[in-house]
Parts: structure tokens; sequence; C-alpha cells
């Protein structure tokens, strides 16, 4: 059984860059314009406690169609005003279909403030 994507979500990297007096700035650009499709949940218990096993503190899963652009090391999810970083990436044993992206909600301190984030530049 397929997972409905009935979800909107945006896809970010961050671009690093230094600003006027040389300081490093930090900026979240859109991968893609508008919003892409997914299926979201929180992850289960079970499945919670295996992550953190593992040392990883995966807390939700989304499910998007294949991209070959998206990463762990430096991608981020915004579901419901809410930025969650990419731990972890499955592709499916190589099938280009689908891909799962775990995540890990940023702390509140950790969120990005409006003028962090960038706008499409397609």
């Amino acid at each position: 059984m397929r997972n409905l994507k009935d979800k909107k979500i945006i896809l970010y990297r961050v671009q690093r860059s230094k600003d006027s007096a040389g300081f490093s700035t930090a900026k979240y650009a859109p991968l893609h314009p508008g919003r892409v499709w997914a299926y979201a949940r929180q992850l289960s218990a079970n499945e919670f406690y295996a992550a953190r096993a593992v040392q990883q503190s995966e807390e939700m899963l989304f499910t998007i169609n294949w991209r070959d652009d998206v990463s762990a090391a430096d991608c981020f999810v915004e579901y419901k005003g809410v930025f969650y970083n990419i731990t972890r990436v499955d592709t499916f044993e190589g099938y280009k279909e689908d891909l799962k992206i775990y995540a890990a909600r940023l702390p509140a301190a950790g969120q990005p403030k409006p003028g962090d984030v960038a706008e499409w530049q397609g």
C-alpha cells in the first residue's frame, strides 16, 4: 500500500556566505519553487527509540517523489512552519520512485528567523 502524499513541504539547502564585516552567515534557500507534495507522519515510539539507539533523534518521516538533490548533509524540511534537520535519506534500495526523509525538529533557538530564509532563485 502506498502512502498518500497529501501534505505540502518545502525543502531548503543552507547557503553559507560572509557579510560585509566578514562574519559567516547562513541563508535557507529553497530547492524548488513552491511546495512539494509529501506523506508526513510522526515516528512511532518504537521507531523513535530505535533511532535513539544509533544516536539519531529522528522525529518525523516525510515521503516525497524521487529527487536527486536532497541530502542529509545540508538540507532541511519546513512543514507547517517548523524546520526539521534531515538526518537520513532512504532511497528505497536505489529505485527512483520515492525518497524517505527522516528528520529531527530544530530546537526553538535554531528555528530560522524570517530574514534567514531566501526567496526562490530560479
